[in-house]
């Protein structure tokens, strides 16, 4: 049987003790959100408030808990009473650093909308979302915003860049990398030592464009119940 807690504090003493240089947890955990955790040997999982319940879990022991019912995996896994899907979700983090990029600030909301409906219309931001720090972009030489990112503060107080978006007729040209150093740069000079981010693990191109701006992958997949 696992080990079980309520703790929010022990629960994140237990992912920095357990998930060392790979913790996503952190990010996710929060005081308004936090349902429980779990560690069984090296193994570590959680699940936070969402549709009911969202959580992660990471290495080969977590134990489900089962108040979630769907698990979207990386790899190979089988559990046993829960629907498995292949897919799943990546979690990658960089330490900002300066003048590693630059962008130019967004303020036009109609214009950063444009884009995102248009070439993302699933992004999980739009302008005005409470949590949003900034917006940056990037411009091509005709002055035409091709690419852009939004910094969220979410309430476990670690911030995301989120909603990062590349025109279409224009990916596979370096925006995106371009991007997530200007925004990694600027996010350093507000004082955010560190800024993470969510990728599909289906989406190749997107984790090329992170690693090469200096983003690592912390690794994650998740469970969660729709219900």
């Amino acid at each position: 049987m696992p080990q079980a807690t309520e703790d929010l504090q022990l629960a994140r003493q237990w992912a920095e003790d357990l998930l060392v240089g790979h913790n996503a947890a952190k990010y996710y955990m929060s005081e308004q959100n936090f349902v429980a955790a779990y560690k069984v040997d090296s193994s570590f999982s959680f699940i936070v408030k969402g549709e009911p319940f969202y959580g992660h879990l990471y290495g080969d022991a977590a134990f489900l808990d089962p108040r979630c019912t769907d698990i979207a995996v990386i790899g190979s896994f089988q559990s046993p009473g829960f629907e498995v899907r292949g897919g799943g979700f990546q979690f990658w983090e960089i330490e900002t650093k300066e003048a590693s990029g630059q962008i130019e600030l967004l303020s036009d909301a109609e214009e950063i909308s444009a884009l995102i409906h248009g070439d993302a219309p699933d992004s999980s931001v739009l302008p005005g979302d409470p949590e949003e720090i900034f917006w940056g972009g990037i411009r091509n030489e005709f002055k035409e915003l091709v690419a852009c990112a939004v910094v969220v503060k979410w309430q476990s107080g670690h911030h995301v860049m989120a909603s990062v978006v590349t025109r279409t007729q224009d990916r596979g040209r370096g925006y995106a990398t371009a991007l997530s150093k200007g925004i990694a740069s600027h996010a350093h000079q507000l004082g955010i030592p560190l800024l993470g981010l969510g990728v599909r693990t289906g989406n190749l191109a997107a984790q090329r464009a992170y690693e090469k701006a200096g983003f690592r992958k912390l690794g994650a997949f998740t469970n969660y119940s729709r219900a």
